[in-house]
């Protein structure tokens, strides 16, 4: 679709997006990397856990800060994703660029509708449900709620979005 933007050549630096999780899972082993649990997701969205609604601070998601529907359209008015890391102003504390807006992205753990029963070590709360779980809203959200660093979606795993995406982890070595 138009809004995918792998093999669209002015857009390298952008997200990658349209991507199942089955496909997204497979890139992170081949790199020798993993997707990121809920819990190190939101953790890395807040600041290293600080209560903090939005990545940045307490200030409501715009365009300043997010890539996001607002200066008159998806991604602020360029119709789409924009170039990763392309709004520092809603960096983390530790630089984590786009842990809100551009892409929502895919996580390790199922969905659940509450965290009661979920790991306390941060790992990825797997089990035989069937549905995943992305993180944190995309450039065609109009709510600046659906940006908030705890925000979250039930997604089929085998669904390709562009309004989805993905990011590494490292592999933990306890």
């Amino acid at each position: 679709g138009k809004s995918c933007n792998w093999s669209k050549k002015d857009r390298q630096r952008h997200p990658i997006n349209c991507v199942n999780w089955k496909d997204a899972n497979d890139f992170a082993a081949f790199k020798g990397a993993r997707l990121p649990s809920e819990a190190e997701y939101e953790y890395a969205a807040t600041s290293k856990g600080k209560n903090k609604p939005y990545p940045w601070d307490k200030h409501t998601a715009a365009c300043d800060k997010a890539v996001m529907y607002g200066s008159g359209g998806h991604g602020c008015g360029s119709g789409g994703t924009m170039p990763v890391c392309s709004k520092t102003e809603g960096n983390t504390d530790q630089g984590l660029c786009d842990m809100a807006g551009n892409v929502w992205q895919w996580v390790q753990d199922t969905w659940h509708d509450s965290y009661v029963g979920a790991p306390t070590n941060g790992s990825a709360w797997e089990d035989a449900g069937s549905y995943r779980v992305v993180r944190v809203g995309s450039f065609g959200i109009e709510v600046a709620g659906y940006l908030r660093a705890d925000d979250r979606f039930i997604v089929d795993p085998g669904d390709r979005y562009g309004g989805v995406g993905f990011r590494l982890a490292r592999v933990r070595r306890d």
